[in-house]
């Protein structure tokens, strides 16, 4: 199913929930209408702090960087974060060599990224920068 139909789909289910819900208010009259309503609004406020909390714990999760900065490194670099499934990064052929020169200018001071980026700086690296973040599914990267 689509995303457009599962919207639409999604929209009348919540119309027809709305519409049953004030004809049953509407029948009990308007004191037993008054206690319905304070109890579903009571599940709809727990609902809505669960919600509020998971978000938190996911920006205080993603809040912190990775940064390679000022560095010479033979091989590769592979910075991966908050994935949801399995990542395979299969590098295969030559080994290391040595670490190649740093480039000119690298005596920037160590910092880091701004709202948990990724940065690769003033780096020499003798293989592959990998950078993946925030993916909702796989991630899989051969040679």
């Amino acid at each position: 199913m689509s995303g457009k139909t599962q919207a639409w789909v999604g929209g009348t289910i919540a119309v027809l929930a709305v519409g049953a819900l004030a004809g049953y208010l509407i029948a009990v009259g308007l004191d037993d209408a008054d206690k319905v309503a304070s109890v579903i609004a009571l599940f709809v406020a727990l609902a809505g702090l669960a919600v509020s909390v998971a978000g938190l714990r996911r920006q205080a999760r993603s809040s912190s960087g990775q940064v390679v900065q000022s560095s010479s490194i033979g091989g590769g670099i592979a910075q991966i974060a908050d994935t949801d499934g399995s990542v395979k990064i299969r590098r295969s052929g030559n080994p290391a060599g040595p670490p190649p020169a740093l480039p000119a200018g690298t005596t920037s001071p160590t910092t880091s990224p701004s709202e948990g980026g990724q940065s690769v700086r003033d780096t020499a690296t003798g293989g592959p920068v990998d950078q993946v973040r925030d993916t909702g599914g796989d991630v899989e990267i051969e040679e």
